[in-house]
């Protein structure tokens, strides 16, 4: 499971978030992949939406289908299990379950409220500890109308934790790139901006996934 992989941290706050970028064909076939959901008949196409289980207000959200997610988890597994490497290097990752991955088509004006990727209501065996955000398609985007000239966060994902203070920040703004994947702890809030284009069909395009990993400790012992 061991690759190559150009891993940046940051630690803006008291939880770390890793940046990655993700292969071409990864974003080919996913790319490739929602097309296919798209194209479907209305009601084989309603068989792949996730949008009752989420709150972005956006276009639309669908299911990787399994044979494409398959294809690629190695990669994804890779990149995670180097993030939990670099915040844990007395462990060893033993095993990631991704339990879930989601396209997200959000249009101008369309945004995703304020949400973390957990449920801290329930009690199940697969209670995600991960949580990620791929970017497969970045459109030009111009700033709100609305928008001050100093403080254009069209588009821009940004994540919240603690309160501010002197010397000390509650939130972390990151602009969009395409083949960006991003990795943080599953109970980190984020919100994503809405952003205009002279495009008025733009499409600002990416997939989410949260996973559970297990470690076992480096002497052998279990954690």
């Amino acid at each position: 499971m061991k690759n190559s992989i150009d891993i940046k941290m940051f630690k803006p706050f008291g939880s770390t978030i890793s940046e990655q970028t993700l292969p071409d064909n990864l974003v080919k076939d996913f790319l490739a992949d929602l097309k296919m959901i798209r194209a479907l008949p209305p009601e084989e196409r309603q068989r792949y939406s996730f949008a009752h289980k989420l709150v972005g207000s956006v276009e639309s959200e669908y299911m990787v289908t399994p044979a494409v997610f398959a294809k690629h988890k190695s990669v994804l597994d890779t990149c995670i299990a180097e993030y939990c490497q670099t915040i844990y290097p007395d462990f060893k990752v033993k095993r990631i379950v991704i339990n879930s991955a989601w396209f997200v088509v959000q249009k101008i004006n369309q945004f995703n409220s304020i949400h973390q990727h957990t449920n801290h209501t329930a009690f199940e065996q697969n209670h995600p500890q991960i949580s990620c955000v791929g970017y497969l398609q970045i459109p030009k985007m111009i700033p709100l109308e609305c928008a001050k000239a100093h403080h254009d966060i069209s588009g821009a994902i940004e994540f919240f934790e603690g309160s501010e203070n002197y010397f000390t920040f509650s939130s972390w703004r990151r602009d969009p790139q395409p083949k960006t994947y991003l990795i943080f702890p599953s109970h980190l809030a984020h919100f994503v901006s809405p952003f205009n284009s002279d495009n008025p069909d733009a499409e600002r395009i990416s997939f989410s996934a949260n996973a559970c990993v297990e470690f076992t400790k480096a002497n052998g012992k279990e954690n």
